[in-house]
Protein backbone atom coordinates (compact mmCIF):
# COMPACT_ATOMS: atom_id res chain seq x y z
CA UNK A 1 0.00 0.00 0.00
CA UNK A 2 1.27 3.34 -1.23
CA UNK A 3 0.64 6.54 1.05
CA UNK A 4 -0.31 8.39 -2.72
CA UNK A 5 -3.46 6.07 -2.91
CA UNK A 6 -4.83 7.03 0.15
CA UNK A 7 -4.44 10.77 -1.00
CA UNK A 8 -5.98 9.73 -4.21
CA UNK A 9 -9.14 8.20 -2.61
CA UNK A 10 -9.53 11.43 -0.37
CA UNK A 11 -9.36 13.43 -3.29
CA UNK A 12 -12.41 10.98 -4.92
CA UNK A 13 -14.14 11.46 -2.16
CA UNK A 14 -13.86 14.83 -1.50
CA UNK A 15 -14.74 15.81 -5.55
CA UNK A 16 -16.94 13.27 -6.59
CA UNK A 17 -15.39 13.08 -10.31
CA UNK A 18 -12.15 11.02 -11.32
CA UNK A 19 -11.36 13.44 -13.83
CA UNK A 20 -11.11 16.56 -11.63
CA UNK A 21 -9.77 14.26 -9.23
CA UNK A 22 -6.88 13.82 -11.34
CA UNK A 23 -6.38 17.26 -12.36
CA UNK A 24 -5.92 18.05 -8.72
CA UNK A 25 -3.37 15.36 -7.85
CA UNK A 26 -1.35 16.14 -11.49
CA UNK A 27 -1.86 12.77 -12.74
CA UNK A 28 -3.59 11.59 -15.32
CA UNK A 29 -7.24 9.88 -15.17
CA UNK A 30 -6.74 6.43 -15.97
CA UNK A 31 -3.07 6.41 -13.43
CA UNK A 32 -5.81 7.85 -10.48
CA UNK A 33 -8.19 5.29 -11.73
CA UNK A 34 -5.23 2.22 -11.93
CA UNK A 35 -4.23 3.85 -7.92
CA UNK A 36 -7.42 3.65 -6.67
CA UNK A 37 -8.10 0.26 -8.03
CA UNK A 38 -4.88 -0.88 -6.15
CA UNK A 39 -6.11 0.18 -3.20
CA UNK A 40 -9.21 -1.70 -3.19
CA UNK A 41 -7.41 -4.61 -4.04
CA UNK A 42 -5.07 -4.11 -1.42
CA UNK A 43 -8.02 -3.72 1.10
CA UNK A 44 -9.83 -6.40 0.04
CA UNK A 45 -13.48 -4.28 -0.91
CA UNK A 46 -14.65 -1.53 -3.34
CA UNK A 47 -14.64 1.71 -1.60
CA UNK A 48 -16.19 4.14 -4.16
CA UNK A 49 -19.58 3.47 -5.88
CA UNK A 50 -19.08 4.38 -9.44
CA UNK A 51 -22.40 3.97 -10.52
CA UNK A 52 -23.50 7.07 -8.90
CA UNK A 53 -22.81 10.84 -9.58
CA UNK A 54 -21.24 12.32 -7.89
CA UNK A 55 -19.16 9.44 -7.07
CA UNK A 56 -19.70 8.37 -3.77
CA UNK A 57 -18.37 5.94 -0.84
CA UNK A 58 -19.21 2.56 -0.13
CA UNK A 59 -20.32 2.19 3.29
CA UNK A 60 -16.85 0.07 3.41
CA UNK A 61 -15.35 3.12 2.11
CA UNK A 62 -17.45 5.39 4.74
CA UNK A 63 -15.40 3.12 7.66
CA UNK A 64 -12.09 3.37 5.76
CA UNK A 65 -11.99 6.82 5.04
CA UNK A 66 -12.00 7.78 8.71
CA UNK A 67 -8.63 5.83 8.82
CA UNK A 68 -7.18 7.12 6.03
CA UNK A 69 -7.51 10.89 6.71
CA UNK A 70 -5.80 9.75 9.99
CA UNK A 71 -3.09 7.94 8.45
CA UNK A 72 -2.25 10.86 5.99
CA UNK A 73 -2.28 13.40 8.37
CA UNK A 74 -0.20 11.43 10.62
CA UNK A 75 2.48 10.89 7.83
CA UNK A 76 2.26 14.60 6.92
CA UNK A 77 2.85 15.73 10.50
CA UNK A 78 5.90 13.30 10.53
CA UNK A 79 7.50 14.50 7.59
CA UNK A 80 6.71 18.00 8.88
CA UNK A 81 8.75 17.83 11.74
CA UNK A 82 11.80 15.94 10.15
CA UNK A 83 11.96 18.46 7.31
CA UNK A 84 12.01 20.89 10.16
CA UNK A 85 14.96 19.43 11.82
CA UNK A 86 16.78 19.02 8.46
CA UNK A 87 16.79 22.50 7.74
CA UNK A 88 19.68 24.43 8.69
CA UNK A 89 17.43 27.49 10.41
CA UNK A 90 13.96 28.91 9.99
CA UNK A 91 15.04 31.32 7.29
CA UNK A 92 16.45 28.42 5.54
CA UNK A 93 15.13 27.18 2.31
CA UNK A 94 15.95 23.75 0.18
CA UNK A 95 17.17 23.75 -3.56
CA UNK A 96 16.48 20.47 -5.61
CA UNK A 97 19.35 20.62 -8.54
CA UNK A 98 21.23 18.70 -11.20
CA UNK A 99 24.06 17.52 -9.49
CA UNK A 100 26.28 19.84 -12.25
CA UNK A 101 24.54 23.01 -11.06
CA UNK A 102 25.13 22.07 -7.48
CA UNK A 103 28.83 22.23 -7.81
CA UNK A 104 29.52 24.77 -10.32
CA UNK A 105 25.85 27.37 -10.59
CA UNK A 106 24.74 27.37 -7.13
CA UNK A 107 27.49 28.31 -4.77
CA UNK A 108 28.39 31.36 -6.76
CA UNK A 109 24.66 32.25 -7.04
CA UNK A 110 23.65 32.08 -3.21
CA UNK A 111 26.57 33.89 -2.44
CA UNK A 112 25.22 36.66 -4.46
CA UNK A 113 21.75 36.31 -3.30
CA UNK A 114 23.10 36.77 0.49
CA UNK A 115 24.80 40.00 -0.76
CA UNK A 116 21.43 41.63 -1.79
CA UNK A 117 19.12 39.94 0.82
CA UNK A 118 21.21 39.32 3.89
CA UNK A 119 22.07 36.37 5.59
CA UNK A 120 19.86 32.93 5.20
CA UNK A 121 21.17 29.33 5.08
CA UNK A 122 20.54 26.88 1.75
CA UNK A 123 20.57 23.18 1.91
CA UNK A 124 20.91 21.57 -1.39
CA UNK A 125 19.68 18.18 -2.66
CA UNK A 126 20.97 17.26 -5.81
CA UNK A 127 19.93 14.03 -7.01
CA UNK A 128 17.92 12.39 -10.08
CA UNK A 129 14.17 12.84 -9.86
CA UNK A 130 11.51 12.71 -12.60
CA UNK A 131 10.32 16.03 -13.18
CA UNK A 132 6.91 14.83 -11.08
CA UNK A 133 9.09 14.27 -8.76
CA UNK A 134 10.62 17.48 -8.18
CA UNK A 135 7.20 19.81 -8.94
CA UNK A 136 5.25 17.37 -6.12
CA UNK A 137 8.24 18.10 -3.30
CA UNK A 138 7.53 22.08 -4.26
CA UNK A 139 4.14 21.68 -3.41
CA UNK A 140 4.35 19.65 -0.75
CA UNK A 141 7.20 21.61 0.96
CA UNK A 142 10.15 19.05 0.29
CA UNK A 143 12.26 21.33 -1.51
CA UNK A 144 11.63 25.88 -2.00
CA UNK A 145 13.56 25.75 -5.32
CA UNK A 146 13.84 23.56 -8.30
CA UNK A 147 16.73 24.25 -10.12
CA UNK A 148 17.64 22.73 -13.91
CA UNK A 149 18.87 23.41 -17.23
CA UNK A 150 16.04 24.24 -19.74
CA UNK A 151 16.92 23.27 -23.66
CA UNK A 152 14.25 22.69 -26.32
CA UNK A 153 15.60 19.10 -26.75
CA UNK A 154 13.76 17.95 -23.30
CA UNK A 155 10.32 19.50 -22.82
CA UNK A 156 9.10 20.23 -19.61
CA UNK A 157 4.82 20.18 -19.48
CA UNK A 158 4.87 22.88 -16.00
CA UNK A 159 2.05 24.77 -15.08
CA UNK A 160 3.33 28.36 -15.27
CA UNK A 161 0.84 29.73 -12.99
CA UNK A 162 1.12 27.11 -10.46
CA UNK A 163 5.28 26.73 -11.00
CA UNK A 164 6.50 30.53 -12.17
CA UNK A 165 10.01 30.35 -13.22
CA UNK A 166 12.96 32.34 -13.77
CA UNK A 167 15.89 32.19 -16.19
CA UNK A 168 18.73 32.94 -13.76
CA UNK A 169 21.95 31.87 -16.02
CA UNK A 170 23.23 29.89 -19.46
CA UNK A 171 25.54 27.47 -19.95
CA UNK A 172 27.12 25.34 -22.99
CA UNK A 173 27.32 21.97 -23.99
CA UNK A 174 30.92 21.36 -25.83
CA UNK A 175 32.60 18.90 -27.68
CA UNK A 176 36.03 17.51 -25.38
CA UNK A 177 38.99 16.41 -25.53
CA UNK A 178 41.73 16.24 -22.86
CA UNK A 179 44.76 17.38 -25.23
CA UNK A 180 42.45 20.36 -26.98
CA UNK A 181 42.77 18.44 -30.31
CA UNK A 182 38.49 18.08 -30.60
CA UNK A 183 37.54 20.69 -32.98
CA UNK A 184 40.61 18.96 -35.29
CA UNK A 185 39.05 15.29 -34.55
CA UNK A 186 35.55 16.45 -35.38
CA UNK A 187 37.12 18.27 -38.69
CA UNK A 188 39.47 15.65 -39.77
CA UNK A 189 36.58 12.53 -38.93
CA UNK A 190 36.43 9.91 -41.76
CA UNK A 191 34.60 6.51 -41.37
CA UNK A 192 37.39 5.83 -38.32
CA UNK A 193 35.51 4.88 -35.19
CA UNK A 194 36.00 7.81 -33.04
CA UNK A 195 36.51 7.09 -28.76
CA UNK A 196 33.43 8.60 -27.30
CA UNK A 197 32.29 9.20 -23.82
CA UNK A 198 28.59 9.11 -23.51
CA UNK A 199 25.74 9.86 -21.12
CA UNK A 200 23.27 7.45 -20.06
CA UNK A 201 20.26 7.33 -22.43
CA UNK A 202 18.09 8.45 -19.79
CA UNK A 203 19.76 11.21 -18.53
CA UNK A 204 18.43 14.73 -19.45
CA UNK A 205 22.11 15.63 -21.09
CA UNK A 206 21.87 12.55 -23.02
CA UNK A 207 19.07 14.24 -25.27
CA UNK A 208 21.00 17.60 -25.33
CA UNK A 209 24.15 16.03 -26.61
CA UNK A 210 21.65 13.60 -28.84
CA UNK A 211 19.99 17.15 -30.27
CA UNK A 212 23.55 18.24 -31.74
CA UNK A 213 24.30 15.53 -33.44
CA UNK A 214 21.67 15.43 -35.18
CA UNK A 215 21.29 18.49 -36.51
CA UNK A 216 25.05 18.73 -36.49
CA UNK A 217 26.98 19.76 -40.38
CA UNK A 218 28.59 15.79 -40.44
CA UNK A 219 27.50 12.58 -39.43
CA UNK A 220 30.91 11.67 -36.89
CA UNK A 221 31.57 7.47 -36.59
CA UNK A 222 31.41 7.71 -32.75
CA UNK A 223 32.59 4.07 -30.69
CA UNK A 224 31.05 4.25 -27.31
CA UNK A 225 33.40 3.07 -24.69
CA UNK A 226 32.53 4.71 -21.58
CA UNK A 227 29.17 5.39 -20.45
CA UNK A 228 27.98 7.39 -17.44
CA UNK A 229 25.14 9.55 -16.07
CA UNK A 230 26.95 12.29 -14.24
CA UNK A 231 28.72 14.80 -16.33
CA UNK A 232 31.45 14.71 -13.86
CA UNK A 233 32.36 11.32 -14.48
CA UNK A 234 32.71 11.89 -18.16
CA UNK A 235 34.72 14.97 -17.88
CA UNK A 236 37.30 12.84 -15.67
CA UNK A 237 37.01 9.57 -18.20
CA UNK A 238 37.51 12.79 -20.64
CA UNK A 239 40.58 14.43 -18.82
CA UNK A 240 42.10 10.58 -18.65
CA UNK A 241 42.55 10.76 -22.63
CA UNK A 242 39.64 8.16 -22.88
CA UNK A 243 37.85 9.84 -25.57
CA UNK A 244 36.14 12.70 -27.01
CA UNK A 245 32.95 14.12 -24.73
CA UNK A 246 30.23 16.96 -24.73
CA UNK A 247 29.90 17.89 -21.61
CA UNK A 248 28.59 21.52 -19.96
CA UNK A 249 31.25 24.12 -20.68
CA UNK A 250 30.90 25.10 -16.43
CA UNK A 251 32.33 21.71 -15.88
CA UNK A 252 35.17 21.85 -19.00
CA UNK A 253 36.57 25.46 -17.52
CA UNK A 254 36.15 24.34 -13.79
CA UNK A 255 33.25 26.67 -13.12
CA UNK A 256 31.20 29.69 -14.72
CA UNK A 257 32.24 33.04 -15.80
CA UNK A 258 31.72 36.29 -13.70
CA UNK A 259 29.90 37.56 -17.24
CA UNK A 260 27.03 34.90 -18.80
CA UNK A 261 27.88 33.55 -21.78
CA UNK A 262 26.86 34.53 -25.11
CA UNK A 263 24.58 32.35 -27.28
CA UNK A 264 26.74 29.86 -29.51
CA UNK A 265 26.82 29.94 -33.46
CA UNK A 266 29.40 26.71 -33.50
CA UNK A 267 27.61 23.88 -34.83
CA UNK A 268 28.62 21.29 -32.72
CA UNK A 269 27.95 23.15 -29.42
CA UNK A 270 24.64 24.35 -27.77
CA UNK A 271 23.41 26.69 -25.55
CA UNK A 272 21.42 25.60 -22.30
CA UNK A 273 19.93 28.13 -20.01
CA UNK A 274 19.25 27.65 -16.60
CA UNK A 275 15.79 28.49 -14.84
CA UNK A 276 14.61 28.24 -11.43
CA UNK A 277 11.40 27.13 -10.09
CA UNK A 278 9.20 27.70 -7.13
CA UNK A 279 5.68 26.34 -5.99
CA UNK A 280 3.25 30.08 -6.56
CA UNK A 281 1.69 28.57 -2.99
CA UNK A 282 4.94 28.96 -0.89
CA UNK A 283 4.92 32.64 0.04
CA UNK A 284 7.44 32.29 3.24
CA UNK A 285 9.62 35.54 3.80
CA UNK A 286 13.21 34.11 2.24
CA UNK A 287 11.41 32.40 -0.54
CA UNK A 288 10.25 35.85 -1.48
CA UNK A 289 12.80 37.69 -0.52
CA UNK A 290 15.24 35.58 -3.20
CA UNK A 291 12.45 35.27 -5.29
CA UNK A 292 12.73 39.44 -5.82
CA UNK A 293 16.79 39.56 -5.87
CA UNK A 294 16.47 37.13 -9.06
CA UNK A 295 14.55 39.97 -11.00
CA UNK A 296 18.32 41.21 -11.55
CA UNK A 297 19.60 37.98 -12.41
CA UNK A 298 17.17 37.96 -15.59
Amino acid sequence: MELKWLEDLLSVAEIGNFSRAAEARLVTQSALSRRIQSLELWVGVELLDRSQHPISLTPEGEDFIAVAREIVAQSYDAKRKAMANSRIAATGVRVACLHTLALYFLPGLFADLRRKIGAFQVSIVAETRTIDEYLTALLNGGSDFFISYDHPSVRFDIDPDAFPSKEIGIDRMIPFQADGSVMKTIADASDDPIPYLEFSKTSYMSHVVGSILQAAPAKLNLAPVFRASLAESLFTAARGGLGLAWLPESIVNGGFAEKPVAATSDPWSTTMKIKIYRAAQNSTHTVEAIWQALESRE
